[in-house]
C-alpha cells in the first residue's frame, strides 16, 4: 500500500502579522497572507505554507526553504520540482498540506461545521475535486464518498484515506488505495532579521 502523509499546523500558536514570519514564507504566499482582513484567515494561510515547509523538510533531502511552487489555472499547487505531490487545505485550528508520490487531493473540516451534507462526506467530496483539480465548480452533485472510495454517477472514481485531528476530519484522495499518516508538525520561531542575530 502507497503512503500519504499529512503534515499540520496548529494555527492558533501563529502571529501571522509578525513582519517576521513573512520572511519564513515565499513571495507569493506573503502577498496572500496581506490580502486577507481577519486574522484568522492570515493564520490559516501561513500555516498552510508552514505545513508544507515542515513536510518538505522531512520528506525532501536536498530541500531548501521557502517553498518553490505554483498554482495551475485550476488552483492546484505543484511543486516546480514536479514532484512529490501536494495538496493544502485549512479549517478551524489546523492547516494542511498533503504530500506522497500519488497525485493527492486532501481537505480538512470541522466536525460540527454546519452544513446540508454530512462533513464525513463532504471532507471526501472535496478532497476528491481537489485531487482532480475541478475544486468546487466540480459537479460534486454526482458524487459519492463512501469510506475508502468515492463514486461518481455511481462508478468508482479514487479511493479515500481518513483521519481526525482535534475537532476535524481529514480525507486523502488519490488515485490508488493509500495509507493515511498525519504528523504534527510545530514551525520554528519565525526568523530573526540579520540585524538581530548578531546583537
Amino acid at each position: 500500500m502507497r503512503e500519504i502523509f499529512v503534515y499540520a499546523v496548529d494555527v492558533s500558536l501563529l502571529d501571522a502579522d509578525d513582519a517576521r514570519w513573512l520572511r519564513a514564507v515565499s513571495d507569493a504566499r506573503a502577498r496572500h497572507i496581506r490580502e486577507y482582513r481577519r486574522a484568522s484567515d492570515r493564520r490559516r494561510s501561513l500555516g498552510a505554507e508552514l505545513a508544507l515547509d515542515a513536510a518538505l523538510k522531512a520528506l525532501v533531502p536536498d530541500y531548501a526553504p521557502p517553498p518553490k511552487y505554483r498554482y495551475l489555472k485550476n488552483g492546484k499547487p505543484e511543486l516546480l520540482s514536479g514532484a512529490p505531490r501536494i495538496s493544502l487545505a485549512h479549517a478551524g485550528d489546523f492547516a494542511i498540506c498533503a504530500i506522497s508520490d500519488l497525485p493527492v487531493g486532501v481537505d480538512i473540516e470541522e466536525k460540527d461545521r454546519r452544513s446540508p451534507m454530512p462533513v464525513r462526506e463532504w471532507v471526501g467530496i472535496e478532497s476528491y475535486l481537489k485531487l482532480t483539480g475541478e475544486g468546487l465548480s466540480g459537479s460534486f452533485r454526482t458524487l459519492c464518498a463512501g469510506e475508502d472510495e468515492i463514486y461518481l454517477l455511481g462508478r468508482h472514481a479514487a479511493y479515500l484515506a481518513r483521519a481526525e485531528l482535534g475537532n476535524c476530519l481529514i480525507c486523502a484522495a488519490s488515485d490508488e488505495p493509500a495509507h493515511l499518516t498525519v504528523v504534527e508538525a510545530h514551525p520554528e520561531e519565525p526568523p530573526r532579521a540579520f540585524s538581530e542575530k548578531f546583537s
